[in-house]
């Protein structure tokens, strides 16, 4: 009877300790699992992949001349691949990365707000149409864990849809909407990392997860031990 009382004390206290973070994980748990994944990412709104080939044909330039037109001492990667209808190369050399058409040459990085707007659209096949362009140089966390600067496009759907591009590779890097905003909200709840919303093993919601655990087997113990004080009474 007294391990019952420390027990059912124990429940109690540690259930106000943690009971609002339990509801917060229930709620997490079902926005998480209610909303698709297609729409949290926006893929129901982008472009199929580019299947385009390259016409191998063509007299193409030559990366390493480019690379060298372009002062570097070295060229440590370079792709060819179709972007926005034409060949180019993506080029790198350490950190640097460079987009160069792969017919003359021209450096086409780091992508005007035009060519961002045109990569945008090109990915962009929902309801909407672009309103506005921004340049981000600051970290945000729609957008953390990306190299920054990114440009920014607006699409006026209902789901304020944004599409970051990368100046520096005219990649699409990040297709944001108001679900996966709402997604993300409860993602942090979730994980109680209410800053960088991506570290689910830091001290606090290890503490959250053991008065959890706690909370679950003082309930079990009281809830059996209730049924078989209810059993000998019946008897």
């Amino acid at each position: 009877m007294k391990l019952t009382r420390i027990l059912r004390q124990t429940h109690q206290g540690v259930g106000l300790l943690v009971g609002i973070q339990v509801f917060l994980w229930i709620s997490g748990g079902f926005v998480m699992s209610a909303f698709p994944l297609a729409k949290v990412r926006g893929e129901d709104y982008a472009a199929a992949g580019n299947t385009q080939p390259i016409d191998l044909q063509q007299e193409l330039a030559s990366p390493l001349t480019i690379a060298m037109d372009e002062g570097w001492e070295s060229l440590d990667r370079s792709e060819l691949v179709m972007w926005s209808g034409q060949p180019v190369y993506r080029l790198a050399t350490g950190d640097e990365i460079l987009l160069a058409d792969a017919r003359t040459g021209i450096k086409l990085s780091p992508l005007t707000e035009i060519l961002a707007l045109a990569v945008a659209e090109a990915d962009y096949t929902g309801p909407g149409t672009a309103v506005k362009t921004s340049f981000q140089t600051e970290p945000e966390s729609e957008i953390r864990g990306r190299n920054l600067p990114l440009w920014r496009v607006d699409f006026d759907d209902s789901r304020s849809t944004a599409i970051y591009v990368s100046p520096q590779t005219g990649n699409v890097v990040a297709r944001r909407n108001d679900i996966w905003r709402v997604y993300d909200f409860f993602w942090m709840l979730h994980i109680m990392d209410y800053g960088s919303r991506d570290d689910f093993n830091h001290p606090l919601l290890v503490a959250a997860a053991v008065f959890a655990w706690i909370l679950a087997t003082s309930g079990l113990w009281l809830v059996v031990t209730w049924l078989l004080r209810r059993r000998r009474r019946a008897r």
